[in-house]
């Protein structure tokens, strides 16, 4: 059981692997998975393989709007100056010509003149291709049979369609081979193939492909089902949204953020409960609610520090399985906890807004990922920082940042939001990564490489107004969004922001 003070604190890796063994105790890959109709599946993963039902594409078709054409009649014999094999007199079919077709500026031995015999449309049904001539084909027109490569209609003379022949230059016909500009059918999944391998999220292009594959909104798919959660807040001075707001009280903010969060991750229902900082209350009703909503999972929010009334380390150390609670070596989110209660893992972070979400991020979301797979695990990417960032010299911290663009080697340039406290909740609003500062002495410059993790959230400015502060911008600008304190969007702490002691 772990406790404070003393102990080494955990890394974030080392937590992140708790974490996973605590929620793999009660569920296994592939358990409880669901049938939900398409039009309901959106974002879900699924459970099982999808197979396909037909051949996509279901035709061979071209991928360009141009000629279809028989790569061997791009070949003329030199000595009569036919295509081989296409029965035509020399004129009447396939002609090859000295030099280049007019104004196609392709230097080659010889250009090719083929009569058009025909126009195909998207939609229209297969023809027949006759030997020695071009076919007039539309993108995603069926290709004719015979054919088999579309030449584009700007790469040949005249390029359009209103014509009676068109003229290949020799440089093209010497280069164009068997399946060039075609779709096969079949050539991005045949039938009976899997489509969508288990695990794929229906996202966009993935519900497309349903379509494409013929599937109905009312079919059903086979989805991981994701975890029945329930949500811990409060705290004696925490009130809901709407009450009286009394000297020494707030309003509740982690509750709102924690089911956001959870059914962002993929999480199938969040009961939310708001408890006291009393603990034997706490463990009554904690027990009330694991008996009536059997969660899969439950996650609190504060009470698991150092101080006198940590209901949720109290609660658990005394009524719980195998606890531990200690630090994890990060700011924000360095107090975590984690339990078993009546069979069901518990998952405790910081109570500090800031604290929670980041936690969640980091460290549940990879929990999450690994064993439920309601969610992708956290992808962390690189960037270069806008300006000098003074490191922890012993911690690991979580900035909040802003992708600002892209330098001139093109590495996306992170600008960090708001300090580094874990209660400028708005501020951390305004961020579309999490930055990542790794312990040091000496100070990160500007232009110096950092591992970023995209989150949901930020500012998208529409036209260019109401652009959020920039840190070196124009100072002559107005600053009325950024004038709050502790929300300057700058690189440095303020004068009353704690170092080593700001742990949540």
């Amino acid at each position: 059981m772990g406790g404070y003070p003393g102990g080494m604190a955990r890394s974030i890796e080392s937590h992140q692997r708790a974490l996973r063994a605590l929620l793999a105790r009660t569920h296994g890959p592939g358990d409880d998975a669901v049938a939900l109709p398409l039009a309901q599946a959106a974002g879900r993963v699924l459970a099982e393989d999808l197979l396909a039902p037909l051949d996509l594409p279901p035709h061979t078709n071209s991928q360009m709007d141009g000629f279809a054409v028989r790569v061997a009649d791009l070949a003329a014999t030199p000595e009569s100056g036919t295509a081989p094999g296409d029965g035509t007199e020399p004129g009447a079919g396939t002609a090859r010509g000295n030099g280049t077709a007019a104004g196609s500026g392709i230097e080659g031995g010889g250009s090719v003149t083929l009569p058009v015999h025909g126009t195909r449309a998207a939609g229209a049904g297969p023809v027949h291709h006759e030997p020695g001539t071009a076919t007039a084909v539309m993108t995603g027109a069926v290709i004719p049979e015979g054919a088999d490569a579309v030449l584009p209609v700007e790469r040949v003379d005249p390029p359009r369609f209103d014509t009676p022949t068109i003229t290949v230059p020799a440089g093209l016909a010497d280069t164009t081979a068997e399946g060039t500009f075609v779709r096969p059918v079949g050539s991005d999944v045949a039938r009976g193939a899997v489509a969508l391998p288990a695990g794929t999220r229906l996202g966009v292009a993935a519900i497309g492909a349903c379509a494409a594959l013929g599937l109905v909104a009312d079919a059903t798919v086979l989805v991981r089902r994701g975890p029945r959660v329930l949500a811990l807040s409060g705290g004696d001075e925490v009130v809901p949204a709407g009450a009286e707001l009394k000297p020494g009280t707030l309003y509740d903010a982690n509750g709102p953020l924690l089911d956001a969060w959870l059914r962002e991750a993929g999480a199938e229902d969040v009961a939310c409960l708001r408890v006291s900082d009393d603990p034997a209350l706490f463990v009554e009703r904690l027990e009330e609610a694991v008996r009536s909503l059997r969660p899969d999972l439950v996650v609190t929010s504060g009470g698991i520090s150092a101080g006198a009334f940590e209901v949720v380390r109290q609660g658990l150390e005394a009524h719980g399985e195998d606890a531990w609670f200690g630090h994890v070596a990060v700011q924000p989110g360095g107090p975590q906890g984690h339990a078993v209660f009546r069979g069901t893992p518990v998952v405790c972070v910081p109570g500090n807004p800031v604290s929670t979400w980041v936690s969640c991020e980091v460290l549940l979301r990879d929990a999450l990922a690994a064993v439920w797979g309601s969610c992708e695990a956290p992808r962390w990417g690189t960037a270069v920082l806008t300006g000098e960032v003074q490191p922890l010299p012993a911690r690991t911290q979580l900035r909040r940042g802003r992708v600002t663009g892209h330098d001139d080697a093109g590495s996306a340039r992170v600008a960090l939001v708001g300090g580094a406290s874990s209660h400028l909740l708005t501020a951390a609003a305004r961020a579309d990564v999490l930055v990542r500062i790794p312990h040091g002495e000496a100070p990160l410059p500007a232009g110096a490489a950092v591992a970023v993790l995209p989150v949901a959230g930020g500012v998208l400015a529409l036209g260019g107004a109401g652009e959020p502060c920039e840190p070196g911008g124009d100072t002559t600008r107005p600053r009325a969004r950024c004038a709050s304190p502790g929300l300057d969007h700058d690189t440095t702490r303020r004068a009353d922001e704690k170092d080593e002691g700001d742990d949540e």
